[in-house]
């Protein structure tokens, strides 16, 4: 129950993908045989309930974890083969990721969690790209404030400039809005496929919000560790 892409375009593929944690003498399998392909470019909900396997999924699409079985390809590449070392190198550049917590270092400013994370990659002009991203998301006027200076919508707009800084060519949301009151949710869901469509990135939400979930091209539906639908919104 996948939707046929082309595989020219495809940026993401999984086949087959399982997942099983906790003791070898009693795994408990979270992810059931999961296939899909995720093309170039696209935005794409992975909706479910709590316990339904989506985040997981995310865990292992975006590289965080290791599969048990099947395949991931990301941009071509096969993240089976890779190595730890490999698989971070793989990750840097290539996927962002916005999670529910925002996830800021309470000791930086706003420049510097987004700056530093590209100065540790090797990028030059990491305080100019900085200061671009975070005028990106509207907070040119809060360079200097420190995450407990922040509205919770704010953290969420620094959390989204440090995952768009590094230009991924795909871009992982977790509960993005989960944190956040009913009109800051909206206006930060508004801003990340603003950024989305400005950078061509392929964007994936992990939600339980079927709202959100609509505002994508593309619902993919889990249950029990496997997808149960998957259509065009």
């Amino acid at each position: 129950m996948h939707a046929s892409i082309d595989q020219a375009v495809i940026a993401i593929r999984a086949r087959d993908v399982t997942l099983s944690l906790g003791a070898a003498s009693a795994p408990v399998a979270i992810l059931k045989g999961v296939t899909l392909d995720i093309a170039r470019g696209e935005s794409m909900a992975i909706l479910g309930a709590s316990g339904s396997g989506k985040s997981s999924l995310m865990a292992v699409l975006s590289g965080l974890e290791r599969a048990s079985g099947g395949a991931v390809t990301v941009d071509g590449l096969d993240f089976r083969a890779l190595d730890e070392d490999a698989l971070a190198r793989a990750r840097r550049g290539r996927i962002g990721i916005v999670l529910q917590s925002f996830h800021l270092l309470p000791t930086m400013t706003a420049l510097e969690n987004v700056a530093v994370p590209l100065e540790l990659a090797g990028e030059g002009d990491a305080f100019a790209r900085a200061e671009v991203e975070l005028a990106a998301v509207g907070l040119g006027h809060r360079l200097h404030h420190y995450p407990a200076q922040l509205s919770g919508g704010e953290q969420q707009r620094v959390a989204i400039a440090r995952a768009m800084a590094p230009r991924p060519a795909i871009l992982f949301a977790d509960e993005p809005t989960g944190n956040l009151d009913a009109a800051t949710g909206a206006t930060i869901a508004d801003l990340l496929f603003a950024r989305r469509a400005a950078a061509g990135t392929t964007l994936v939400i992990i939600t339980h919000d079927r709202v959100l979930a609509q505002r994508c091209e593309r619902i993919v539906e889990m249950r029990d560790g496997q997808i149960v639908a998957d259509r065009r919104a």
